[in-house]
């Protein structure tokens, strides 16, 4: 991997988040720093549709193929359905997670090497748990409420 993502940079790929640009600078600084670099060569699969959502990535480089796999007279076929790039996250939009039923909507696969910060939930809900307000925050840019407390 090429130079570690420096502190600012992070912050900045967290903060250009919708869901998390109501937190404060302390907030967005201990969000970001609990990201785990991970690196992805061109081909790998990052995620794949149906498995437990586990994590969500924030995109430092590179490109990312999403894709939607249908079952069509036996045979399986994968349909690219978007693109994504440097800033755009995977598993995580302008309200919250994607998935409401707890599995992956999508397989999303490097088009391109890739550099990726990594959260996993686990660490995302310790998160949750010392700073109150962040689902009052994260609620503030959900369209739906609802959808947000499904997760």
């Amino acid at each position: 991997m090429d130079e570690p993502v420096n502190t600012n940079y992070r912050q900045l790929l967290v903060k250009k988040q919708t869901v998390f640009s109501k937190l404060s600078d302390t907030e967005i600084a201990d969000l970001a720093a609990l990201f785990v670099e991970k690196a992805y060569k061109a081909g790998d699969t990052i995620v794949t549709e149906g498995d437990p959502v586990d994590s969500f990535f924030l995109i430092v480089r590179g490109i990312a193929d999403v894709q939607h796999i249908t079952l069509k007279d036996h045979v399986f076929y994968a349909e690219s359905v978007a693109e994504l790039h440097a800033g755009q996250a995977i598993g995580i939009n302008e309200s919250g997670f994607y998935s409401l039923t707890g599995r992956r909507t999508a397989t999303v696969l490097a088009k391109t090497d890739m550099v990726l910060l990594q959260l996993s939930l686990p660490r995302f809900h310790g998160f949750a748990l010392a700073y109150p307000n962040v689902n009052r925050a994260m609620r503030r840019n959900a369209p739906d409420i609802d959808s947000v407390d499904a997760e």
